[in-house]
């Protein structure tokens, strides 16, 4: 199988995310690159939605010649449902597919699906809840709390990373700022994320304590990505 370039869409969202195609790079070695024809709609998870999280999800692709996706795995995930999510958005787009010297071809893509809220205090935001899951376990789910917000500063550029353990009953410990460019907002976040609740990791049918990372940006600083 050829993947001779790669392309990237845009995907973006208000309230419920909506699909639109916002850019694409030039095509290279004489292969047209794929062309959207009919998008998904990507649906904000309701996990997301209680928490209003804004994030972005970065997956990648093969367009087949007859212009399905296949192989489509997350690069760069949120968190939140929202993986789950943008997987199956970009799985029910139909391409054009690419080709080179007029015969359809199998083309690696990257497709970029942000998922965005109107709300004014989380505007520019990009959040992201990771878990270090052993194989079998299923992730927590954040149902009480929401994403922090932005700073009160001037700067609209700021990020923090704060780890935390997920324990087996759904409480989160261990919160620990790892790094910030605002200590105060780090600060204040973390004291928030203290009343967060989950429902917690689980292998086997048996619920257990896990490690994990939030991280988030504020403004245009385009730092998960």
């Amino acid at each position: 199988m050829e993947i001779p370039d790669k392309m990237k869409v845009f995907v973006a969202g208000m309230l419920a995310a909506t699909a639109l195609l916002r850019a694409q790079e030039p095509p290279r070695s004489n292969v047209s690159q794929p062309r959207v024809l009919s998008k998904a709609e990507p649906d904000y998870s309701e996990e997301a939605r209680r928490a209003r999280v804004n994030a972005s999800v970065t997956v990648k692709l093969i367009v087949r010649p007859d212009g399905k996706a296949s192989d489509i795995r997350v690069v760069r995930a949120a968190g939140f449902g929202l993986d789950e999510n943008a997987i199956e958005c970009v799985g029910n787009w139909q391409f054009a597919p690419g080709t080179k010297d007029g015969k359809a071809l199998s083309v690696a893509a990257t497709i970029e699906v942000n998922f965005r809220l109107l709300a004014k205090d989380n505007e520019g935001q990009h959040a992201r809840l990771t878990f270090t899951l052993p194989s079998g376990f299923g992730r927590p789910e954040l149902v009480k709390g929401t994403i922090p917000p932005n700073p009160g500063s001037s700067d609209p550029d700021q990020r923090f990373r704060i780890g935390l353990t997920v324990d087996s009953k759904g409480r989160p410990e261990n919160l620990a700022i790892i790094e910030t460019t605002d200590p105060e907002w780090a600060d204040r976040a973390l004291h928030q994320m203290e009343g967060w609740r989950f429902v917690p990791a689980s292998v086997n049918g048996q619920a257990a304590a896990v490690e994990g990372v939030f991280e988030l940006a504020a403004g245009s600083f385009r730092y998960l990505h």
